[in-house]
């Protein structure tokens, strides 16, 4: 019995995530490699060096 109630709370847990994350909103654009030129970081920072 307790397994099934587990199993159950795992599943809508996850349920739940899976639908908020699908509700959320995005950035809006997508995002392409020209938004990171002359970056050295793959977060787009740019290089200390350069500045």
């Amino acid at each position: 019995m307790m397994r099934k109630v587990y199993l159950a709370v795992v599943v809508l847990g996850l349920a739940l995530v899976v639908m908020q994350h699908l509700a959320s909103a995005s950035s809006g654009r997508a995002v392409s490699p020209e938004d990171f030129a002359g970056a050295c970081a793959p977060c787009g920072a740019p290089c200390p060096v350069k500045q």
